[in-house]
């Protein structure tokens, strides 16, 4: 059912209570599972859903170490829409053929609402170095990203922590807010660094917003010291199975120094980070955009409009 909407909560804002499109990348790894379990999870009744999975382009039908080949991708994808069906969800499922998993990630998923992908534990820049998709997604992406973790003994999106620095982390509330109530559980804002009158108002705004919306007051933690250490810590303390963090707008170099990229990358329970609501359906360069296709091997549009 459509969730309730807050007065005074501007239209931008109120987009955050449907991600619109959401895209997740599947693979044979266990991260690729968990990814496609936590997207289904975060369907609303507005959503549409659909998987990727890339297929190596080697001319020979073989792949590439860690690559998937043309049969695997399909297993892959027919699995997950599987596993959509049985939650009552028909989603849809694209085959991208690609060297560049990433690129071929990035460009399926360019209007989308939201990118799941599975986390792996690798540093920020090791994983920039490496090619990781995950971190590769949270270093250029225009789009919110979600970094789904398999911590079965938290559940998802079990506890709801949103790490807020102020007023600009308004939407990050109400998206945590959403995604709580959909699902009946609780929601903490946590707030790590100095404080002043100016954070305790944006805290108790944002307190009455998700109270608003789960019909629950929010736990309210505020504690010294770095962000990119307390945040994680906290979200570790209090057993939360996902963490709700704004990006500020940054991409690029200044993602990597950004706190929300940061805490994504040090966090053991999954991680949203949503972007500047004006980046969302921007689109990038299409430059050596992959060779997409249906898994029956047709060539249709690549995205629901």
């Amino acid at each position: 059912m459509p969730l309730p909407i807050l007065d005074g909560v501007d239209a931008r804002v109120r987009a955050a209570f449907t991600f619109g499109q959401i895209v997740c990348a599947v693979n044979k790894s266990s991260g690729g599972h968990e990814a496609l379990h936590q997207a289904i999870q975060l369907v609303g009744s507005l959503d549409t859903l659909t998987f990727i999975a890339v297929a190596d382009a080697r001319s020979d039908g073989s792949a590439g170490p860690g690559k998937l080949n043309e049969e695997d991708a399909v297993v892959a994808v027919e699995a997950a829409r599987a596993a959509a069906h049985a939650d009552g969800i028909e989603a849809t499922a694209v085959i991208a053929r690609a060297h560049d998993v990433s690129h071929a990630i990035m460009q399926a998923a360019r209007d989308a609402g939201l990118l799941v992908i599975g986390a792996h534990d690798r540093s920020p820049l090791e994983g920039t170095l490496l090619g990781s998709t995950t971190s590769r997604a949270m270093h250029t992406s225009l789009m919110p990203v979600l970094a789904a973790r398999e911590r079965p003994e938290l559940g998802f999106p079990g506890l709801v922590v949103v790490g807020t620095q102020g007023i600009e982390d308004r939407h990050a509330a109400l998206v945590g807010a959403t995604i709580a109530a959909r699902h009946g559980t609780r929601v903490v804002l946590a707030h790590a660094g100095r404080s002043d009158p100016g954070l305790r108002g944006a805290l108790a705004e944002q307190a009455a917003d998700v109270l608003g919306i789960t019909g629950h007051d929010p736990v309210v933690v505020s504690v010294g010291g770095p962000p990119v250490d307390r945040l994680p810590a906290t979200a570790g303390s209090v057993g939360a199975g996902l963490v709700v963090l704004g990006s500020h707008g940054r991409r690029g170099p200044a993602a990597l120094a950004g706190l929300s990229e940061r805490v994504a990358h040090r966090a053991t329970c999954s991680v949203l980070v949503l972007r500047g609501a004006e980046n969302y359906g921007s689109e990038p360069d299409d430059h050596g955009a992959p060779d997409v296709a249906d898994p029956d091997g047709s060539h249709p549009h690549t995205r629901s409009n």
